[in-house]
């Protein structure tokens, strides 16, 4: 098993492609930092006069509102840095893990040697696993790194658009915290992901095949998700995308953790359900290219 992972890891960071995912995310974590620097003023000028009309005209707000916390947040918020391009370059490498090795023959020469399948397919799948988590992390650090250097450290100050909070003031270590939290549970959906494109990765002969039905499957599930329709209310409790949102109410001001626990153990029984048909999948295939 070791030795399978050992490979899988050499093969797996041998690749630039590798390391383009994570020239993408620091450009697009950079993107942010530019627009809120560059509206910087404004978005302050107008963060204090909902506050302060709020509170009440009683009241002056001062200080700093646009601090190195928002970045990472407001991607977090924005939902489409980590649910569409973190997700479609984890289906990327996932979905060619097997697909892309079988249409090119480097798998069957593995077969060859004396290397249980079931190892190869764990071994891809840890590889692929690490490299979820570690994107998805990544997107969070270089946001906040980034925020530091441009835009300087400080509490974090949240209007939630959702009218849960009017805002929130939370200081810069435990919103540091809260953001590791996030992301770390995000980094779980990622790895579900990762799980469901392997899955199909190994019962198709293409990993374009394999990342497109998986971005397909996470797009239906998104969708289906926000329908306002009472006939598709009674599947979306077990959607996927569903629970993925769920873990935002970790920056909720008073998280219900109930409802946090109950959406990773969901997301964790995706990525173990993919796993597990990945393995049925390779061990019943007959590798003939």
């Amino acid at each position: 098993m070791l030795a399978a992972l050992r490979v899988e890891l050499a093969k797996f960071y041998r690749h630039r492609a590798t390391y383009a995912g994570f020239l993408l995310l620091a450009a697009m974590s950079g993107l942010v930092v530019y627009g809120a620097a560059k509206d910087a003023r404004g978005h302050e000028r107008r963060a204090k006069a909902q506050i302060q009309a709020s509170l009440g005209g009683d009241f002056i707000v001062a200080g700093k509102i646009m601090t190195a916390a928002f970045v990472p947040r407001a991607i977090l918020f924005a939902k489409l840095p980590v649910y569409v391009f973190v997700a479609s370059l984890v289906a990327m490498a996932a979905g060619g893990a097997v697909a892309s090795e079988c249409s090119s023959g480097t798998l069957r020469s593995l077969l060859t040697r004396p290397v249980r399948r079931s190892y190869v397919v764990l071994a891809k799948w840890l590889v692929n696993a690490g490299h979820a988590v570690s994107l998805t992390l990544f997107l969070g650090a270089a946001g906040l790194g980034l925020g530091y250097l441009f835009l300087g450290g400080g509490d974090l100050v949240w209007i939630d658009m959702r009218g849960n909070d009017a805002f929130r003031i939370v200081p810069e270590l435990q919103a540091v915290r809260e953001l590791a939290c996030a992301y770390l549970l995000q980094g779980l959906s990622m790895i579900a992901v990762a799980s469901i494109a392997l899955c199909i990765s190994c019962a198709v002969g293409r990993g374009a095949t394999a990342a497109g039905v998986t971005v397909a499957f996470l797009l239906l599930s998104g969708m289906v998700a926000v329908l306002p329709f009472e006939s598709l209310e009674k599947i979306q409790p077990y959607l996927l995308t569903t629970h993925m949102s769920a873990f935002e109410h970790v920056l909720d001001k008073s998280p219900d953790w109930a409802e946090v626990r109950r959406a990773a153990l969901w997301v964790g029984g995706y990525a173990l359900a993919g796993l597990l048909g990945a393995l049925a999948i390779l061990n019943r295939r007959e590798i003939q290219c």
